[in-house]
């Protein structure tokens, strides 16, 4: 199987089901797949070869997931790029993939303008604007490819299992982005462990709110949806508002969102007079949830969670259904149908047979079908990051006595202040149980005196809230050290995330040097 074959078979079974919706236009299986075919053939005629890479560096559209699955006909390997990435970062990615073909947003033309300066690989430029006179003399343009070029049916021997289908960059966040190389085997077991886990089928409307580039939203989520024969409705940008009324006007029965999302939404002052009935799950990962809000998440707005956590390099290893959401709140749940995962000791050593007692924390390291294949050319990061089919995520887990995982923070995020270790997520999830903080993320800061003392950076819903009150909330916790207790309050309107949801501690960090180097 592969994952051609796959849209391919949902043409078959559901040819006139609407396939993908994005704005004003819908797309039956049978006009998407025909739409596809001819972007397909008309990259083949720019000469793009099973193996060449096609990079897209644009917004979240159908002209993200036509070029994907045009990659997949052909055999080539699709690169999507951030679309809030500088010309320089993008440039950088382009260059590391070697990617001959760039397609790009219409309002992306003048930092492609600046990449095709920089970058050499590249053959072919691919504008997607609507008007033909905002399209660059020496650029194509997608339309008119998408709908003009005659599909010749494409003669390409299928792609194996083991063949490259995307390359996934990372989001930087510890480092220069490295390409996680995705296998046409390892993106259909992502998108299969995700149809059996959610009970997806051909009657779903999923609304997509989350980028296209990244993993969670296209393999874990466009590409299980498509398989099945389901309905996918593509947003451009993501706005409280307009996400719930698209849920009401599509009758959205699925939605992927991040926590911060799904509260903005709770709270939007229209959030009760619009009709969002026709919802059956919501699935989400990257931060906690409160038990106030989780719980009016189950009443309101949707009566089943799903709670995930995954990596571009092994996606959704983890989950928490429904029935627990609230029992184990705080908690990712356990290994999917998919996954073997452990917690092993955090030595540089470690094997996967040192495994650590419940309640102890140390990293989790995953393997199973959607595991990775490695780096793209970087054997070195490879080397550490994969071994013996394992995935090493550099993640800081625990688990209870009935197998259940938390996740306490990243390796590198670990506080070390006066001698003693501190982890970041056990400090938040008790801020998180405050009924007036919305956000909150912790780190160390620099001290003489400690080395490192933890600061909490909150976004509250009571602006009477004072550091001395979070103080004082964190004392009569029993669940807390008196050393663990956040020594600096810094209250924020927000906090800063990448697109997938996760807070750029690094960002906090940076402000502060800055700050205190003013």
């Amino acid at each position: 199987m592969h994952i051609a074959r796959v849209l391919e078979a949902s043409y078959e079974r559901y040819p006139t089901h609407t396939a993908l919706i994005f704005g004003e236009r819908r797309w039956t299986y049978a006009e998407w797949y025909a739409r596809v075919r001819r972007f397909a053939q008309a990259l083949s005629d720019m000469g793009v070869r099973p193996g060449d890479r096609v990079a897209f560096y644009v917004s979240t559209s159908e002209n993200s997931v036509t070029t994907y699955f045009a990659c997949q006909i052909l055999g080539a390997v699709a690169v999507p790029l951030n679309y809030r990435l500088s010309p320089g970062e993008a440039a950088y990615i382009i260059s590391d993939s070697g990617a001959r073909v760039l397609v790009y947003g219409r309002h992306l033309t003048e930092n492609t303008l600046k990449i095709e300066e920089q970058v050499r690989s590249v053959h072919d430029f691919i504008s997607c604007s609507y008007d033909p006179a905002a399209v660059p003399s020496h650029h194509s343009q997608f339309e008119q490819l998408a709908e003009d070029t005659e599909d010749r049916d494409i003669l390409r021997p299928a792609p194996a299992g083991s063949d490259v289908s995307a390359l996934v960059y990372t989001s930087g966040t510890t480092g220069r982005p490295k390409g996680v190389i995705h296998t046409h085997a390892n993106d259909i077991a992502i998108a299969m462990n995700c149809v059996m886990e959610y009970g997806l089928n051909h009657r779903d409307n999923a609304l997509h709110i989350a980028p296209l580039y990244h993993v969670g939203g296209m393999q874990a989520y466009f590409l299980p949806h498509m398989m099945v024969g389901g309905t996918n409705v593509v947003l451009g940008r993501y706005n409280a508002l307009e996400t719930l009324e698209t849920i009401a006007s599509e009758k959205i029965t699925t939605l992927f969102a991040v926590p911060t999302q799904i509260q903005e939404m709770l709270l939007h002052p229209e959030f009760s007079g619009i009709d969002t009935s026709s919802l059956r799950l919501i699935t989400t990962g990257g931060a906690a949830i409160n038990s106030a809000t989780m719980q009016k998440v189950i009443e309101e707005f949707c009566p089943k969670i799903f709670n995930g956590y995954g990596m571009t390099e092994a996606s959704l290893a983890l989950i928490l259904h429904p029935e627990d959401a609230l029992s184990k709140l705080g908690s990712c749940g356990k290994p999917t149908l998919i996954s073997e995962c452990r917690v092993i000791d955090r030595k540089p050593d470690a094997t996967p047979r040192d495994l650590l007692a419940p309640g102890e924390i140390g990293q989790l390291i995953v393997r199973g079908p959607q595991a990775m294949s490695g780096y793209w050319n970087n054997p070195l990061e490879t080397s550490k990051k994969l071994r013996a089919g394992w995935v090493y995520s550099g993640d800081l887990f625990s688990q209870d006595e009935e197998g259940f995982y938390y996740f306490h923070g990243r390796g590198d995020d670990m506080i070390v202040s006066g001698g003693e270790n501190i982890y970041p997520r056990e400090v938040e999830e008790l801020l998180y149980t405050h009924p007036g903080i919305q956000e909150a993320a912790v780190l160390g800061l620099p001290d003489e005196k400690w080395g490192q003392v933890v600061a909490a950076y909150v976004v509250v819903t009571d602006a009477g809230l004072t550091a001395e009150d979070l103080d004082a909330f964190c004392k009569q916790s029993d669940d807390l050290a008196p050393y663990k207790r956040p020594k600096r309050y810094v209250f924020m309107d927000e906090l800063p995330t990448n697109p997938s949801g996760k807070v750029l501690k690094r960002e906090l960090l940076a402000a502060h040097e800055m700050t205190r180097g003013g």
